[in-house]
Formats: structure tokens, C-alpha cells, sequence
């Protein structure tokens, strides 16, 4: 096989090509227009890339020089850069820091010193996450990135934290106090009493809307902003701070979408403490596990909760399964499922009594039953991996 390597190409394209190339099968496995010269030349711009950092790896680690090339090379691509290839690899080690004789190395090879610079770094990340004093919470280190501190900080994180809080609750509450956050209630009270405000509320009609607050107004116009809202950076709802913006409408248009915080409208009106506890049972209900999920349905009276084997927009069509028909909607809020290393978005929730659902049963699929006698007992696993594959391919596809 003959293959032609285009000089504007990046070195990582370069190899990828010539290694999809090679034909272990023929006497010399180098395709066709290729000479070892060029896969050297090629091979020594990437060294100028990589090689200073391999050495580092070398030097202070356990890994060996062969495995430290195939994880760099294969896992911390530079931006604007493709990973290499085993084969891409292979080649690049046959060039480097030995002699070009015999044939550049297999996939099978590569990857054999790959598994074993996975598994020792694997086991070195189990050191470090077992240095302190026992227990050993797991979920403390589910983040995706390690955080490193002094010792002294440490203990002053560790001061700080509350019971059955991790640390990255903890550092997430901490920066989020630093923050300069009006309260929601003293967000509602300026605006009434500086600016006569009669009508307080927040959009929730677009995608996300809890990651920064679109609140409405209603003033009489003209007037200067609160200097308590002014000076705020953020709007805190009980113990979190959200980014916002505040529009201001002499006469704001009442939307389905608005969630109300206040209002002085005779029967429609809402005190700022009702307002407040609608608002944060809201956002505490935009984002829940499957786990919650049982658990609030559990708790309102569900006999089931099922979702649809196609997706409804953009996201999971949900089908919380009632007796009868519920008196209001469970899970009006939420708009996100959190799963095993996605996040899956909700198009739609649709209660239905047991005999509705009966009809939709070739279209969904359950995910949870009570088993008092209308279904099967059917529970949630315990494992969040088995939980994802309890959604259906064609909806785990709209997750992100």
C-alpha cells in the first residue's frame, strides 16, 4: 500500500496515516513512498513536542520509558492536535532511542505497555488517595481532576467541612460565601420598597435557565436600581448563589413560564416567603438522580416510573405511573438526570394512570416499580453504570 503525506500536515497526522498504512503481513511492513528517513524526521519533531515531559514521567515515576511514550503520546495530545495511534506509536518508539532495525513495533505490543502504564498510574492514584487517616470516603474523590494543597490548608479545609459534606461541597460553599450575594428576600424587599416593585419573577422557559436567574420586575418606569442589587454579583436562594440579571417592565407580561416569587395582584398574589420556597423547591427539583427520582416519586404516591424507548425533543420522555390521577405534577421541574459520566437532559414528563400507561407499554421502557400488586416489584440498581444502561440507546444518545 502506497500512501502520499501532504507537507502541511501536522507530524501526529502524518504518523496516524503511515501507521494505518503498515502491512506486518509483507516483508518490509513500510507502505510505499515512504523511506525511513522521513519517519525519523517525523518522529524527532514530535520528540521536540513530548520528549522533555517523557523524561520527567521517567525520571520521577515508575514508569518505564516505553510505557511513559505510549500514555503521553497516546493520552495528552497538545490542542489543535490529534492522538496518536498504536500503530502511530509503535512507529514513533522504533525511531526513537534505538536503532531502526527490524520492523516497527505491533499494536498488540503497544498496547500491552499502554494497560501497564494505565494500571500503575492507577495504582499510584490509590496511594494517593489513601494518605490520610482512615475512613476513606470514596466520594470524596469523584472529582475529575485531583486538587493539591499544603498540609496546613488541608487541615483548614478539613476544620471547615460539614458532617457528611465532602471537599468538594466544602470548597463549592466556601467560594461560594465569598461571593458578594444579595439574598432573595432582601433582592424582593429593596425592589418593593425603593422602586414599589408589585411584581417579582423568574423565567425558567429556557434551556438551563438555573444557571443564571432571569428575573422579571415590574416598576413603574424610570428610577434607579436598588444599591443592594447593584452591588450584588449574585442571587442567593437558601445556601446557593446563582449568576442573574433583572429585567425591568412597567407592565411585565404574566408568561406560563414565569416562576412567581412575589406578587400584588389580589387572588394571584404571593408573599416573599412563599415565593422563595417555591423558587428553591424549583431549583433543588431542576436536577435530580434516578435515585431521587424514586425516592420523590416514592413519596407522592407512584406506583412506577418508566421512560420512553425514543426520545422526546432533545431529552428522556418520562412516564411517572399513578393509581389515579395525581393532583398536581411530581416532577414539574426537572430538567436534568444526572448519570454515570453524562448528563441526561429531560424533554418531557408525562403522568398517566396504570391503565394510560398499559397502552404505552411497547414505547417505554420501565425503570422502576413499588410491586404493590399493579406491577412487579422492579428496583433501581445499586451500581450507577447499570442504572445508564437501563436507559434506552436512542435517548442515551441525546445525553451529554
Amino acid at each position: 500500500m502506497s500512501v502520499d503525506i501532504e507537507p502541511e500536515w501536522q507530524p501526529a497526522t502524518k504518523l496516524n496515516v503511515i501507521g494505518g498504512a503498515l502491512d506486518f503481513t509483507a516483508l518490509d511492513p513500510l507502505p510505499e513512498g515512504v523511506t525511513r528517513d522521513q519517519i525519523e524526521e517525523i518522529c524527532y519533531t514530535v520528540r521536540e513536542l513530548y520528549g522533555d515531559y517523557v523524561d520527567e514521567i521517567v525520571a520521577e515515576t515508575t514508569l518505564s520509558q516505553r510505557e511513559a511514550q505510549t500514555w503521553v503520546l497516546r493520552t495528552l495530545a497538545h490542542d489543535g492536535t490529534e492522538p496518536l495511534s498504536y500503530e502511530a506509536i509503535g512507529l514513533y518508539i522504533w525511531a526513537i532511542g534505538r536503532a531502526t532495525e527490524g520492523d516497527p513495533l505491533s499494536r498488540t505490543i503497544v498496547t500491552e505497555y499502554y494497560d501497564r502504564a494505565e494500571s500503575k498510574i492507577e495504582r499510584a492514584e490509590a496511594t494517593v488517595k489513601r494518605t490520610g487517616p482512615p475512613p476513606y470516603p470514596d466520594d470524596v474523590y469523584d472529582d475529575p481532576a485531583m486538587l493539591w494543597v499544603d498540609t496546613p490548608v488541608a487541615a483548614r479545609l478539613q476544620r471547615h467541612r460539614r458532617p457528611d459534606e465532602t471537599f468538594s461541597d466544602c470548597l463549592a460553599r466556601l467560594l461560594d460565601e465569598s461571593v458578594s450575594a444579595v439574598p432573595l428576600e432582601a433582592f424582593i424587599e429593596a425592589y418593593r420598597t425603593e422602586r414599589d416593585a408589585d411584581y417579582v419573577a423568574v423565567d425558567t422557559v429556557y434551556p438551563d435557565w438555573d444557571a443564571e436567574l432571569r428575573v422579571v420586575v415590574g416598576v413603574p418606569a424610570g428610577g434607579a436600581e436598588p444599591g443592594v442589587v447593584g452591588d450584588a454579583t449574585a442571587l442567593r436562594v437558601d445556601d446557593r448563589t446563582y449568576d442573574f440579571t433583572v429585567s425591568e417592565e412597567s407592565d411585565p407580561i404574566h408568561a406560563d413560564s414565569h416562576l412567581v416569587v412575589y406578587a400584588e395582584t389580589g387572588d394571584a398574589s404571593v408573599a416573599i416567603a412563599d415565593g422563595t420556597e417555591r423558587l428553591g423547591a424549583a431549583l433543588a427539583g431542576v436536577e435530580r438522580s434516578l435515585p431521587d427520582l424514586v425516592s420523590r416519586l416514592r413519596s407522592v404516591g407512584a406506583t412506577a416510573l418508566a421512560i420512553g424507548t425514543e426520545p422526546a425533543g432533545a431529552g428522556a420522555h418520562l412516564f411517572p405511573v399513578f393509581e389515579a390521577e395525581p393532583n398536581d405534577e411530581p416532577l414539574a421541574a426537572i430538567e436534568r438526570i444526572p448519570l454515570d459520566e453524562r448528563t441526561l437532559n429531560v424533554g418531557r414528563v408525562s403522568p398517566v394512570t396504570v391503565a394510560a400507561y398499559r397502552e404505552r407499554s411497547e414505547t417505554t421502557r420501565l425503570l422502576w416499580a413499588r410491586g404493590n400488586g399493579t406491577f412487579e416489584a422492579k428496583a433501581l440498581p445499586d451500581d450507577p453504570p447499570d442504572r445508564r444502561e437501563l436507559i434506552p440507546d436512542a435517548v442515551l444518545r441525546t445525553s451529554t
